[in-house]
């Protein structure tokens, strides 16, 4: 595996050849987001996710730990939402700042020793009640080489739904699932969603 700072090259090099890797917006219907709401969306990338939480009327703050994505998301976004360059496994808010946060296809990305204090970051800026939602890579993943592989000096992991729910022990379980659907080439895309609530 590769260091901290060849992981965040590897990623702003995604970004700078091409900024927009994955086309197309979030579902983000599923994580109980209302207009109104502040949500941080932890890990951002190239915005797909931000856009949406924008779309349905949120008040967004998105981080990631590449400069060259953050770059991208404000050129693109403009002034509708903010965005910071911060890593999540040590958030620059205070306890209790948002509703909700999102760390959609994050965890994944982070290694094993180093994921469980970026959960406990996204419970910690949760306000009590708030929810943090999580959607990762899974088991069984067209993209699956394994139980962990490394492609372009970046991290991905694949994670079980019993993974993720040990991540969040002091947070209230509202659901996790594994969800799939089919490629239009036959793949198959799998992954874990969970939603958690801080008490």
């Amino acid at each position: 595996m590769d260091s901290e700072d060849g992981q965040r090259g590897a990623w702003d090099r995604l970004y700078l050849s091409r900024g927009r890797p994955w086309r197309g917006t979030s579902d983000v219907s599923w994580t109980g987001v209302l207009p109104g709401m502040s949500v941080l969306d932890a890990g951002c990338g190239n915005g797909k996710t931000a856009k949406a939480l924008i779309d349905a009327g949120a008040r967004v703050t998105a981080v990631d730990f590449s400069a060259a994505a953050v770059d991208s998301c404000a050129e693109r976004m403009g002034g509708r939402a903010s965005f910071v360059v911060a890593d999540v496994r040590g958030l620059p808010f205070a306890d209790g700042t948002f509703d909700a946060v999102l760390a959609f296809h994050v965890l994944e990305h982070i290694s094993a020793e180093d994921v469980p204090g970026a959960a406990s970051e996204l419970v910690r800026v949760l306000r009590t009640g708030g929810r943090a939602c999580v959607r990762s890579f899974a088991e069984g993943d067209l993209r699956s080489r394994g139980k962990e592989d490394v492609r372009g000096g970046i991290l991905y992991r694949y994670l079980s739904e019993d993974e993720v729910r040990a991540l969040f022990p002091t947070a209230r379980e509202v659901f996790v699932r594994t969800a799939s659907e089919r490629t239009r080439f036959g793949g198959e895309r799998v992954r874990v969603e969970a939603a958690f609530q801080k008490i």
